[in-house]
């Protein structure tokens, strides 16, 4: 390597990058999670109860199991994420949740300013690396291990 800065800055990076990576992402699902459960405890998540409800809805899953359920998904999902802290089983329930949304929004094209499925997909891409992947070096999870 000619430059010894950028040595440095490869362990760095390789250090850094992942756990960055995996706590960016978890903190940005949980705001996704608490919008919804602040809605739900205020009573004014009716519309996408509904909307499970229209969609998905059986008579053991009902629209507002899954509306709670997913809420808590993206809150806890994240928040578990983020820390490094069950990581693979909250990262394949988002994993699993952005497959929904993904079907979802297939018929409305690829961009999500279009209500397309390029955000979800995006979202989906990255929880499952990050459960084939693990928690990683700066985790809670490795300090169990």
């Amino acid at each position: 390597m000619i430059n010894p800065f950028l040595r440095n800055l490869d362990s760095i990076g390789e250090y850094l990058s992942y756990p960055l990576i995996r706590f960016i992402t978890g903190i940005l699902l949980i705001p996704h999670g608490y919008g919804k459960l602040y809605k739900g405890f205020n009573g004014n998540l009716d519309g996408f109860i509904s909307f499970l409800d229209k969609e998905y809805s059986n008579p053991v899953l009902t629209g507002v199991f899954l509306a709670y359920l997913i809420a808590l998904t993206e809150f806890l999902g994240g928040i578990c994420i983020a820390l490094g802290f069950f990581t693979r089983i909250a990262a394949l329930s988002v994993t699993i949740f952005m497959a929904f949304a993904v079907l979802y929004h297939l018929p409305h094209g690829f961009f999500w300013s279009k209500e397309g499925y390029e955000y979800p997909l995006m979202w989906g891409v990255i929880t499952f690396a990050i459960f084939l992947k693990g928690s990683g070096r700066l985790s809670i999870d490795n300090k169990f291990r």
